[in-house]
């Protein structure tokens, strides 16, 4: 609900702030007071359009502020923090939505003081206000709402078909998915199995053993560099033979200083770690001699061995880019074709197990969906009756209210391959209000309705025969008095009373049998001060709202008959508004 509205710099208003309460607010004054401005600058904080025209003459940008409690509204709580405006424990004080505008056409909105996009006010205001007396922002108007509207009506007997049949919906359409796979894998099946047997012949015709890459890839190396392994190789042989220029033999002195280090180290136990050292340099020399010795021996160089090795590694190099992997993992990537090759084999078998499961997948669907929509129907007569009554008792007697479902117009149950395509997450009903206001006329959609009047009107019928049964916490009436009077009024007073035992209700009215109901009364004066046009808002005591009704009855200053007829007027709304509470507390209890 709004709690507080701050509007600064807007029009004639210089600074106001309006603190509202729960129930039924309704704002009053003479004409050309600024009562509908009150209205634009809420528009504002829901997103509508902007005019720099709008701020205050002499000023360079206006402010309108509100502040909100949104505690008990699930939607905008999910709204808020899917959009990441909000944390969880934000809600626990006030939401605060700003809107500033400059001369510059500079247009800020905010949320809690973060930055936001316009456009997602508007999407906020949808959660939560219903603003009246235009064709701005009207949630009931728009047809995509009205199976919402209907299932919340109907919750009680609605919302656990709805639950099952959401269950069989998830469970058909799993089913589904997975045979359309399986489907769209057999139309393919042909093109993909040669696919699959290339690749296999193609890796396993190279019969590759375990490690073979690395060991091409060494005997390549050795290959190319045949030359210099040689000449290498050779010269380390002929130092350790001490056949080198200018050399001595390298295994005698090594084997000359092990003998002499052990003489030493039987004399000084300084000498004993080296001794033991040159033991293993001697095994060492003498490993490597015999080791260089085989490997010369051995050692061939062969053109063809080295035209082969590059060609197989060539064809590595082929298969490793072609199909993304490692020759290493070629083993792996094989058993990996050869099971989705045996997949495909078995195909045919697992389409027609799909095929059997989704059987009695659709039938239980159809069954939900079908139980789903006859209750729709039911709620929808119940529903129809009561707003029709509604209707009439605030003037339109020859109205008529329909509630059209357009699938149910077809033969829905009967020819499944018609229903089929119809599944949704709300069933397979499409919901939408028809109205007809005068004799004679057939009804026609709710959103085609002119008159601002007629819509508040209706409006009202619609909130008041559905309560609580939609996610609106605080709606906004404009004209709604607008063509009525009397009895008419009076009894337009109380629906708007017993909707604020739901909702928080702000209404704009010149009649006193409306405003005699409310809970909280503002006067919205307009003064001048310094030469300047101001407003000034101020919430009436029980006095006050006396005389305020006083004048809103006669037209002109307080009389003692205008101040009786008041006070007789309030006296019989608050009997009346008196059983209108206790009467929501029994059907509460």
């Amino acid at each position: 609900m709004l709690k507080e509205l701050q509007v600064k710099n807007f029009a004639i208003i210089d600074d106001v702030k309006i603190k509202f309460g729960k129930g039924l607010n309704v704002l009053s004054g003479e004409t050309g007071a600024g009562k509908t401005l009150i209205i634009e600058a809420i528009n504002l904080l829901i997103g509508e359009r902007a005019d720099s025209e709008l701020i205050r003459e002499d000023r360079e940008k206006l402010l309108v502020q509100g502040f909100f409690d949104f505690s008990s509204n699930k939607k905008v709580k999910n709204f808020l923090l899917a959009n990441n405006l909000v944390d969880n424990e934000d809600f626990n004080t006030e939401i605060v939505i700003s809107r500033e505008l400059n001369r510059n056409g500079n247009n800020k909105a905010f949320i809690n003081g973060l930055f936001t996009k316009v456009s997602i006010l508007k999407e906020l205001g949808y959660c939560f206000l219903d603003i009246h007396g235009q064709h701005d922002h009207q949630y009931l108007l728009e047809p995509c709402t009205h199976i919402d509207i209907l299932d919340n009506y109907g919750k009680d007997s609605i919302y656990p078909l709805k639950e099952k049949y959401l269950k069989c919906y998830h469970f058909y359409n799993d089913k589904k998915k997975k045979l359309e796979y399986l489907e769209n894998i057999q139309n393919n099946r042909d093109a993909r199995l040669n696919e699959l047997r290339y690749r296999y012949q193609e890796i396993e015709k190279l019969n590759i053993s375990e490690g073979e890459e690395q060991e091409l890839e060494n005997e390549l190396r050795i290959l190319k560099n045949f030359e210099s392994i040689y000449g290498t190789a050779s010269e380390t042989e002929e130092v350790i033979k001490g056949s080198y220029i200018d050399s001595s033999n390298l295994s005698d002195a090594v084997s000359k200083i092990q003998k002499n280090l052990e003489i030493l180290a039987a004399i000084d136990n300084r000498f004993i770690d080296f001794s033991k050292r040159m033991v293993v340099l001697a095994d060492l020399i003498e490993e490597i001699s015999h080791f260089i010795k085989s490997y010369l021996s051995d050692l061939d160089f062969s053109k063809e061995r080295l035209d082969a090795i590059q060609e197989r590694l060539y064809q590595f190099s082929l298969i490793k880019k072609k199909y993304n992997i490692e020759i290493s993992d070629a083993g792996r990537y094989l058993k990996e074709l050869e099971s989705e090759v045996e997949s495909y084999e078995s195909l045919d078998k697992d389409i027609e197990t799909a095929k059997e499961e989704l059987v009695p997948a659709f039938e239980r669907l159809s069954g939900s969906v079908t139980r789903l929509s006859n209750e729709r129907i039911e709620i929808s007569k119940k529903l129809e009756e009561k707003i029709i009554d509604g209707l009439k008792n605030l003037g339109f007697k020859s109205a008529v209210f329909r509630i059209k479902n357009k699938l149910s117009e077809i033969d829905k149950i009967q020819n499944d391959e018609k229903i089929k395509q119809k599944f949704k997450k709300n069933g397979i009903d499409d919901i939408e209000f028809f109205i007809s206001l005068n004799e004679g006329e057939g009804p026609r959609p709710l959103k085609k309705i002119a008159s601002g009047g007629e819509i508040s009107r209706i409006m009202l019928a619609l909130k008041s025969a559905m309560g609580d049964a939609d996610n609106i916490s605080t709606m906004i009436f404009d004209e709604i008095d607008s063509g009525i009077g009397g009895e008419a009024s009076f009894i337009v007073g109380e629906k708007l009373f017993n909707l604020s035992l739901y909702k928080q209700i702000i209404v704009i009215s010149h009649l006193a049998q409306i405003a005699c109901f409310s809970t909280s009364h503002y006067l919205i004066e307009k003064y001048v001060e310094k030469g300047r046009t101001k407003i000034k808002i101020k919430k009436l005591n029980p006095e006050e709202k006396i005389k305020e009704i006083s004048r809103m009855l006669s037209g002109m200053k307080e009389s003692e008959i205008s101040k009786k007829h008041s006070e007789e007027l309030i006296k019989k709304a608050d009997l009346i508004k008196n059983n209108l509470i206790e009467e929501t507390a029994e059907v509460g209890n």
